[in-house]
């Protein structure tokens, strides 16, 4: 019934999630373009963090210095327009399609990522209980299920529990943030046996300064874990973390 999927989506146009102008996906041809275009302007970067680097280095200063927990980090674009909005929409207004629009994306510019794929489970980063009771989703896990995974990876969004702090992460520096994520991720009971060895896919919707995926690491390799990797959709440049 593929014929009909694709001639409804013409009788009954969306709303590019980007532009919002009527066309037949989530996100239309130009809105890609633009994000292609976006994409073709990232120069060297940390083989760790993904930071900008310089034509000769490998790792950022930072990443030399103490490197975090995380092993390797991939973004879809840079927290920038035109995906910034888009991605606001998403957590603040909470427009579900939009998550479909962002996987979607990955899925188009991160064909090879995923392909190439040799972890065991996914996991999104969590949110605490009260940020999820008052958002009513957790945008990553949205957006994860979405994905073009092989099916030998296992998607698990509950491994983790996150306990809440009282000042929002947006509203503080690099060593507040820091600071903040200690000791606030914990496994639940049983979980450690399912990531014992295993490379495990961490999914954030946007990544500053790295501390929330960080100590999230540090809780996974502290219980076994062997290689956790972050797949994060917008990447803040340090000149804005």
């Amino acid at each position: 019934m593929s014929w009909l999927r694709t001639a409804t989506q013409y009788l009954i146009p969306t709303l590019c999630m980007v532009c919002e102008q009527a066309q037949a996906e989530i996100v239309c041809f130009p809105c890609r373009d633009r994000i292609a275009q976006n994409r073709l302007q990232f120069g060297p970067s940390c083989q760790i963090c993904a930071l900008p680097i310089g034509p000769h280095q490998s790792l950022c200063a930072a990443c030399e210095q103490v490197k975090p927990a995380f092993d390797h980090v991939t973004y879809l674009d840079l927290y920038q327009e035109p995906l910034r909005q888009t991605l606001h929409l998403l957590k603040y207004q909470k427009r579900l399609a939009c998550a479909s629009g962002f996987a979607l994306l990955w899925n188009i510019f991160h064909q090879h990522t995923l392909k190439a794929c040799d972890a065991d489970v996914l996991i999104p980063v969590p949110l605490n209980p009260t940020k999820l009771a008052a958002r009513g989703f957790n945008q990553a896990w949205e957006i994860a299920k979405r994905f073009d995974l092989p099916k030998s990876i296992r998607r698990i969004p509950n491994l983790v529990i996150c306990h809440p702090t009282h000042t929002a992460q947006a509203s503080l520096n690099r060593a507040e943030r820091t600071a903040s994520m200690r000791d606030r991720f914990e496994l639940k009971v049983g979980a450690a046996s399912m990531i014992h060895d295993q490379h495990i896919v961490v999914i954030d919707d946007v990544m500053t300064t790295g501390s929330t995926i960080h100590s999230l690491a540090t809780t996974l390799k502290k219980s076994g874990a062997k290689r956790v990797s972050a797949w994060t959709m917008l990447r803040t440049p340090p000149w804005e973390s």
